[in-house]
């Protein structure tokens, strides 16, 4: 790869994993691990496939037992949060660089912790969610990619990294970041 272009990689990385949005590092702060507080993390314009969701932890977690789960929700039509995955195990006492991933699959699946920092072990492997669509006269829907924290509020230095790999599947559709 190393005679290839930066954006010539970048444009093979988008064909092999998806197109790639991310919040602002370390973007999810103390407010987003507040038990019941929804964080919505990226803005969904039309049909898309996640092929990858995960948040990041940058910063060390305390003891408190505090899960996430991922969820979408539409404006345009109006469709109520829908859960995408089951929450995950507690994030309490996690230090930077572990990974809360999604795994694509069964909506009641549960999101799961990477069992050590710096690397995923499990990935969504073809098991991807259709999020979004089209109304009945071709417009895009409009909504978001959120995460529900619950259990415990992190009180210490709890800061994060969203991170979304997806395939637009409908005329116009995109991704982008809300945090």
């Amino acid at each position: 790869m190393a005679n290839y272009a930066p954006s010539t990689r970048a444009r093979i990385a988008d064909l092999i994993t998806g197109m790639h949005v991310k919040t602002t590092d370390a973007g999810l702060g103390l407010t987003a691990f507040t038990n019941t507080a929804q964080t919505e993390l990226f803005t969904v314009v039309g049909r898309i496939a996640v092929v990858q969701l995960f948040i990041e932890l940058t910063g060390t977690f305390d003891a408190n037992a505090t899960t996430i789960a991922f969820n979408c929700t539409f404006t345009t039509p109006t469709i109520a949060v829908n859960e995408m995955q089951a929450d995950c195990g507690s994030l309490a006492s996690l230090t930077q660089g572990v990974r809360a991933t999604f795994i694509g699959g069964a909506v009641a699946s549960t999101l799961v912790i990477t069992d050590s920092a710096g690397l995923t072990d499990v990935e969504a492997a073809g098991k991807i969610h259709i999020v979004g669509g089209e109304t009945s006269t071709g417009a895009n829907y409009v909504g978001s990619i959120g995460m529900l924290t619950a259990g415990a509020t992190q009180a210490t230095t709890a800061t994060a990294t969203g991170h979304l790999f997806y395939y637009p599947m409908s005329e116009g559709a995109y991704a982008e970041a809300l945090v």
